[in-house]
């Protein structure tokens, strides 16, 4: 006979994708063994490691029935992630990247926010740390409901991006779209549940913990896959600018620094490949040049960036013929 205090609780699945992570693994599965919540799920998806992580994985499944493991080939982290929501079984869903930590009452706290706020998203606060030992001792906080007014502005400041530190009703992902471009695909699907579900609870609490090191997506280095971050910021932007006109030059600023991040890295490195890929964020800013003057959502040093790089390029093309 089920723990009658158990059945009280739906289920709710941590999806976690895995890659060539073995150093970071015993932690991830030992934070996700000792949450306090009781009816889990541990959705790891082995992102086509070659290092010990596949095998890692299979062996705590092996030892607690909890765990389930997928294999598949490598697509990153996105593809990974999407790929263990389509699996998971419970109520509610939350993602955990394999090199993070979390504080045992993690879940716990997220799923008693939704409860008490009866919304389908609760977030909390993210501690970034240099090594386990700066987790800190348990701390008391501050938890609110966070209006669509109060969320968005926040949203576009870079705050709420990511899918983990967060829980979610998993059933609002139906009608969510994934981008085939997978960097900060999480800011344009995000956006998407903003703008479908208005209001997020969330604690200033720090439950969630982001250790930095060189293997994070921070460090990213000029690639073709580099680009694919316009991709999604533009996509946002041309999604708010019909469904919430009101934040629009908040989301215009996002596209005008990621265009200047970008072509700032395509000076230092200017291979035809790049200089290829960077055309159309310059004629973004070509063709937004007075929308980004007169806006005041976007700060006049970059402002100044996006302006000059637009000249130089427009003094090249007269240079060149």
């Amino acid at each position: 006979m089920k723990n009658s205090a158990v059945a009280t609780y739906p289920l709710i699945s941590i999806v976690v994708p895995v890659y060539n992570a073995s150093m970071y693994l015993e932690r991830c599965f030992r934070c996700l063994q000792e949450q306090n919540y009781p009816t889990l799920e541990f959705v790891l998806v082995d992102d086509g490691s070659t290092d010990m992580s596949g095998e890692m994985c299979d062996q705590i499944a092996s030892k607690d029935g909890r765990f389930k493991v997928f294999h598949i080939k490598n697509g990153g982290a996105s593809l990974a992630r999407k790929y263990g929501l389509e699996r998971a079984e419970g109520e509610f869903v939350s993602f955990m990247d394999c090199d993070d930590c979390v504080s045992t009452d993690y879940i716990k706290q997220l799923y008693d926010l939704i409860v008490l706020h009866n919304v389908n998203i609760s977030a909390c606060r993210v501690q970034r740390i240099f090594n386990e030992s700066e987790i800190p001792a348990q701390i008391e906080g501050e938890q609110c409901l966070l209006r669509f007014e109060e969320l968005m502005p926040r949203f576009f400041k870079y705050e709420f991006w990511g899918f983990p530190a967060k829980l979610y009703k998993r059933n609002i992902f139906g009608e969510v779209a994934f981008p085939s471009a997978t960097l900060s695909e999480d800011y344009y699907v995000m956006s998407q549940l903003f703008l479908q579900e208005r209001d997020m609870a969330y604690t200033d609490v720090p439950l969630y913990y982001y250790e930095y090191h060189e293997g994070s997506l921070s460090h990213l280095k000029l690639s073709k896959r580099a680009f694919e971050e316009y991709d999604n910021v533009l996509a946002v932007y041309e999604l708010i600018k019909v469904h919430a006109t009101q934040y629009a030059e908040m989301a215009l600023s996002n596209v005008v620094e990621t265009c200047v991040k970008l072509l700032s890295m395509t000076h230092k490195d200017s291979t035809k490949e790049f200089a290829t890929l960077a055309i159309p964020l310059r004629q973004f800013l070509q063709s937004h040049f007075w929308e980004i003057m007169y806006s005041n959502a976007i700060y006049w040093k970059l402002k100044a960036i996006a302006t000059f790089d637009y000249y130089v390029a427009t003094l090249r093309s007269v240079i060149n013929g």
